[in-house]
């Protein structure tokens, strides 16, 4: 029986575009999708089948941060005031249509907000690593001490917020780690932290992966290279330098070189680039990823899913404590190796990617996982795991 299903989404796109296969599935099983969305994403979503429930986000059209540690302090109070932004947009939207069952990203926290003043049934997803009683991400790689009087300010506002929302006597910390009956992460186990402690409450979809191509473009190489990719994601805004350090590593190397630099970086400021190089802002990152050999990224959840899916090896730079926490455990499962910010020259670069790059235990490592993954229909798994969740329910 189809059902409405509404869709609570953080506006970034390592958070977005994990979930888009799962809405496509569920729309082509009948059930009617809306997504809550900021303008940017809101074509990604129809092109999923879903409908774009639109609001205007505190951190504008999607999330960018200059991942500097001042910046991340206060993060958590950006996301209270995202979070009330999101649950009021919510009301308004589906005053006369509420859902069946609310899906929503572990960062919108403003979905809880929502469920909980009506009493829908929800289920949570990961895009990056899940949290249980024992494992949490940010314990194991601490963005901030819970003493820091802006985190403190935020779970006192929360806190004050709860009662407004249904939540009367549940504590900020009792809020933010409660367990969902079924949470849906899109890793595979072997990848995750601790894996073998997550119960039958979470489900490991591994990465969902849908076609982008009406909303990102295509790209196929134009040399007989092997095809490099370059990109420190959408998020980052605080470190332009790194491009010009790796048109230096690259400039003479035997790769076709895909570089996105985002949007606040201008290409035209690298100068003129050699032949073998292919500069934009954005690149359609999953066609790129068929071709490639070697990946040098920031480390984002996404990103290191959509290389691993793909068979290809990194180079992690991370910027943030989850991205630094990805590049460890890519290191330490050989499937690539990690570069500190502080560390990268050019030389450096360019020696650490023709190390991984000519690796063939690194390389059968990747390709091994890789065939794994691919035996999982992510789409397929998460979408059943959300109906049967429904069914459970009624």
């Amino acid at each position: 029986m189809s059902k409405h299903i509404a869709f609570f989404n953080f506006p970034a796109f390592g958070h977005i575009n994990p979930n888009l296969g799962v809405v496509q599935e569920l729309v082509r099983r009948g059930h009617r999708v809306t997504c809550t969305t900021t303008d940017h994403f809101a074509p990604a979503i129809e092109a999923s089948g879903g409908h774009p429930v639109r609001y205007e986000s505190v951190f504008g059209d999607y999330y960018t941060s200059p991942y500097t540690e001042e910046s991340l302090k206060g993060e958590g109070l950006r996301c209270l005031r995202e979070a009330i932004t999101l649950a009021d947009a919510a009301e308004k939207a589906y005053a006369d249509d509420l859902p069946d069952l609310v899906v929503y990203d572990f960062m919108a926290w403003g979905a809880r907000f929502f469920a909980a003043r009506h009493g829908v049934p929800a289920v949570r997803l990961f895009p990056s690593y899940g949290a249980n009683e024992t494992f949490a991400i940010h314990e194991k790689f601490p963005v901030a001490e819970m003493t820091d009087p802006l985190v403190m300010d935020m779970l006192t506002q929360l806190e004050a917020h709860l009662p407004s929302v249904g939540l009367e006597g549940v504590s900020a910390m009792e809020f933010l780690t409660k367990i969902e009956e079924l949470g849906i992460i899109f890793l595979p186990r072997e990848f995750h932290y601790d894996g073998e402690t997550f119960d039958e409450r979470f489900v490991f979809a591994g990465p969902c992966l849908g076609d982008r191509s009406s909303f990102q473009g295509s790209w196929k190489p134009s040399t007989g290279r092997p095809v490099l990719l370059i990109s420190l994601g959408t998020a980052a805004t605080g470190w332009p330098e790194f491009f010009t350090t790796a048109v230096e590593a690259f400039k003479d190397s035997e790769f076709e070189v895909v570089m996105a630099v985002g949007d606040h970086v201008d290409p035209a400021e690298l100068g003129e680039l050699p032949a073998h190089f292919h500069v934009s802002r954005h690149v359609p990152q999953l066609d790129v990823l068929r071709h490639a050999s070697l990946f040098v990224t920031h480390g984002g959840m996404n990103s290191t899913m959509e290389s691993l899916y793909h068979g290809v090896p990194m180079v992690v730079i991370p910027q943030m404590n989850e991205q630094r926490a990805n590049g460890l455990r890519v290191d330490e499962l050989g499937l690539g190796r990690l570069l500190t910010a502080a560390d990268t020259t050019a030389e450096r670069l360019r020696e650490l990617a023709a190390e991984v790059h000519a690796d063939k235990d690194v390389k059968e490592r990747v390709t091994a996982l890789s065939e794994r993954m691919r035996q999982v229909n992510g789409p397929v798994v998460a979408a059943d795991a959300i109906e049967g969740h429904l069914a459970s329910v009624r």
